[in-house]
């Protein structure tokens, strides 16, 4: 009995000693396997994305790296690889200690790939199911960033504030307050960045790691206006040897530090960085950083030209190119008012803008703004000055253009000079002059160096450093003189012409056609009326408005827009009692009237003419930018809606040019006459009527060269098409009238001269069957009567336009009995 108890107590010994070294075993080679290798894998994508980091300096430096979409791709094979590793791990060894780890480990993978819903699944996971308590840390470290990514920033900071005093291994601390600033960064809380930094600068930190945080010490403290300890945390990192852009934008901020009671200190600091010959492809960034410790200290004047100044010097660095373009369009916009001047630097930053940047809608917004400001006002300034030359003489405006042909061609030598000046900018980069003996060595003063550069290209010219160049350099003269005597003898019979076309090219564009002269003053009454309205409702410059306006009244007394102008004014003008009274004397009908007496009137109706009056701006602008077919959909998802608001007949209007945009002139007349038929809004039939006038001298004046080419005669509606020699009422007319009743259907009928005393009539029609159908009844009762008819056929709106262009009826007329 002692015996077998004593064989009893020895086996369960050995199984659990089993148990023990498999426990041991599954950790050891869990941990140097599959979880090392893993981890190992996902520590590289993690630097591979540490170094694709583009690091700025203009904000917040970033402490860890960002997880880029455009990136995400080259690394998908890799993180699907280390997730297949991890999970073999944890179906084969499921009673070791690195299970959990490694479900953490495949949470940072998806988030890595940024497959985040399943990345937070796996996490909270982890965090739910573990009783390992490193695992649980890891998942929330990792989870952090996780919801940063996933942009949950309320369940961010959740987990931010319950990681705050948890007890973690170094490493996974550093990586908790990485991530926890990154959030913060995003949510701009300086504070708690601080806060964060100060963790971190108490830890050991890599050296790379630890400049990074004197840095962006450095850079808060010199946000919130402390100039010392901002210096101290610039120069620690100094000290600690960083990397040459992080040395070079330390040296800039200790530079900036200096308020402009010290100057002439801070200058010489930024032009000993100008004269570091390591400096020399940070030129740009040298200026810009001087233009803004300018702009901080409101020296607008001297922050411009440094500004401008960073522009020239640029040459790769399209951060540097928006920001110098965009604090130069705001000193122009905020604190100069200058629109013109601000519109042309917004411009520039717009073209050099990413379009993540947090800022792009609100700067597109206002480039926009200026861009319709300066459109408008060039429109009036343009305008006005072509009708304005024709009351001048011939003497006059001989010398006016001959002055602006010698302006011009002043202008395009120069820049062609400027084109081919192919030699070095050897500029001395300066800022303010010293006396400075600093370099007794030749090379070591910029200054010599450029005088002695300038005195040789006087002397020898722009020479490579080649042998034998005095044989290569007369040979070359030669060459050139040979090909400046031909470019002159060139030159001199071909300026005669060419100041000639030149001439002709101005004069033709003087407005001698009152015709004309009229539609320049409508494009300038709609100009000045759109520029009042941007300053005051866009701009905020109610004075500008005002002034506009009042213009406006003067230059156009009897316009369709004096009643909207003048409540404008009501609403905003010291005098707004006279402009109540003139809206209630002369516009005594008008809603404006009406809601002067009653501000409750038809609310509603008021806002729908607001809305009607956007929406006719936008169409506008859509209609220049040639988005035809936007325009057409647009008006017809409206019409349904608006139609009996008389203002809609202005935005049907551009339905009809944006058809003949998209069709050609022949659609574009057709679509006129059909809205001249009901429209009564004045303005618009008088527009209306401009714009068939011009269309109609554009078709008699165009020729059309070689035979049109019809295609399939099918399209979105059909014209029933009736040649006619004059313009008086044919016999077979009564035929067509009874043919049109018996039909019963809905018609628009009209007349269009094609070439010379031969005209078309014209009936379209939705579908091909109505339009045959009138085709094949027409010609029936004309045979019956024996009554002679020109030609008359069915065209697709294509082939009708094309039958307009080339004025040539009998090529589509046999195309079409085929």
């Amino acid at each position: 009995m002692k015996k077998s108890y004593l064989i009893f107590i020895t086996f369960i010994f050995l199984s659990s000693c089993n148990s023990i070294v498999k426990t041991i075993y599954d950790d050891t080679t869990a941990r140097y396997n599959a979880y090392f290798i893993a981890n190992e894998e996902i520590k590289n994508i993690e630097e591979d994305y540490e170094k694709n980091l583009n690091q700025g300096f203009d904000s917040l430096i970033d402490l860890t790296y960002k997880i880029d979409t455009n990136q995400v791709s080259s690394i998908q094979e890799r993180t699907q690889n280390s997730i297949e590793k991890l999970s073999i791990l944890i179906q084969r060894q499921t009673t070791s200690k690195y299970v959990y780890p490694s479900y953490a480990l495949i949470g940072k993978s998806r988030l890595l790939n940024l497959n985040l819903k399943e990345a937070i699944t796996t996490l909270k996971y982890v965090n739910s199911k573990s009783n390992n308590n490193e695992a649980n840390t890891m998942a929330l470290v990792y989870l952090l960033r996780a919801y940063t990514e996933n942009k949950d920033y309320n369940s961010a900071q959740e987990v931010d504030k319950f990681l705050t005093n948890r007890e973690m291994n170094e490493n996974l601390k550093i990586e908790y307050y990485k991530n926890s600033y990154h959030l913060f960064k995003i949510l701009n809380d300086d504070e708690k960045i601080l806060s964060i930094l100060e963790k971190l600068d108490r830890l050991n930190l890599k050296r790379d790691l630890a400049n990074k945080v004197y840095f962006a010490i450095g850079q808060l403290y010199f946000k919130k206006n402390k100039p010392n300890q901002s210096k101290e945390y610039f120069k620690k990192c100094l000290k600690n040897n960083p990397n040459i852009n992080m040395g070079f934008m330390a040296k800039i901020f200790i530079a900036k530090t200096n308020d402009i009671s010290q100057e002439e200190k801070t200058l010489k600091e930024f032009q000993k960085l100008l004269r570091d010959k390591k400096n020399l492809n940070y030129q740009d960034r040298i200026y810009y950083e001087l233009a803004k410790y300018y702009l901080n200290n409101n020296r607008f004047e001297d922050a411009i030209i440094n500004f401008k100044k960073a522009v020239r010097k640029n040459e790769i660095d399209k951060e540097i190119l928006f920001n110098s373009y965009l604090e130069i369009a705001k000193i122009f916009y905020e604190e100069k008012n200058d629109y013109e001047q601000s519109q042309k630097y917004y411009d520039s930053a717009i073209v050099n803008i990413n379009r993540e940047n947090r800022f792009y809608d609100e700067i597109k917004e206002r480039s926009e703004t200026l861009n319709e400001l300066v459109k408008n006002l060039n429109i009036i300034s343009e305008n006005d000055s072509l009708i304005g030359l024709t009351k001048l003489s011939e003497e006059e405006i001989d010398m006016l253009i001959n002055n602006k042909i010698k302006d011009e061609n002043k202008k395009n030598k120069r820049l062609s000079e400027s084109i081919n000046n192919n030699s070095p900018n050897f500029e001395e980069p300066s800022i303010i002059k010293t006396n400075s003996n600093e370099g007794s060595w030749y090379f070591d003063n910029p200054m010599i160096v450029s005088s002695g550069v300038s005195e040789f290209q006087r002397i020898w010219g722009n020479r490579d450093l080649v042998d034998n160049w005095r044989l290569i350099s007369k040979a070359q003269l030669s060459s050139a003189i040979k090909t400046e005597v031909s470019l002159e003898e060139e030159s001199s019979t071909t300026s005669d012409n060419s100041e000639s076309t030149k001439y002709d090219e101005f004069y033709s564009k003087i407005p001698f056609d009152e015709e004309i002269q009229n539609k320049l003053n409508k494009d300038t009454e709609m100009a000045m009326s759109e520029v009042g309205r941007i300053y005051i409702q866009k701009l905020n410059e109610e004075g500008k408005g005002i002034e506009i306006y009042e213009d406006f009244i003067r230059r156009f007394p009897n316009s369709e827009k004096k009643p909207d102008i003048f409540y404008q004014l009501f609403l905003i003008a010291e005098n707004s009692d006279y402009y109540k009274n003139k809206i209630l004397d002369e516009f005594s009908n008008s809603i404006f009237a009406k809601l002067i007496k009653n501000p409750n009137y038809e609310i509603e109706e008021f806002q729908e003419y607001n809305f009607l009056l956007d929406t006719y701006r936008e169409l506008y602008q859509k209609l220049s930018k040639n988005k035809n077919i936007t325009v057409i959909n647009i008006v017809d998802s409206l019409s349904t809606l608006y139609d009996k608001n008389n203002f809609f007949q202005n935005i049907l209007l551009l339905k009809s040019i944006a058809i003949g945009k998209k069709e050609g002139n022949f659609s574009l007349q057709y679509e006129l006459s059909y809205f001249l038929d009901d429209a009564t809004d004045k303005s618009a039939v008088e527009y209306a009527n401009n714009l068939l006038k011009s269309a109609e001298r554009v078709h008699q004046e165009f020729i059309y060269s070689g035979l049109p080419k019809f295609n399939e005669n099918i399209g979105s509606r059909y014209f029933f098409g009736l040649i006619k020699n004059d313009t008086e009422s044919p016999d077979y007319y009564e035929n067509l009238d009874k043919v049109l009743l018996d039909m019963n259907k809905k018609y628009f009928r009209k007349s269009f001269f094609l070439i010379d005393g031969i005209y078309i009539d014209v009936i379209a029609y939705e579908n091909l069957l109505d339009a045959e159908t009138l085709y094949k009844k027409f010609n029936e009762s004309i045979v019956d009567e024996d009554i002679k008819v020109n030609a008359n056929f069915v065209a697709s709106e294509k082939n009708m336009n094309l039958i307009f262009k080339s004025k040539n009826y009998r090529e589509f007329e046999l195309f079409y009995l085929k």
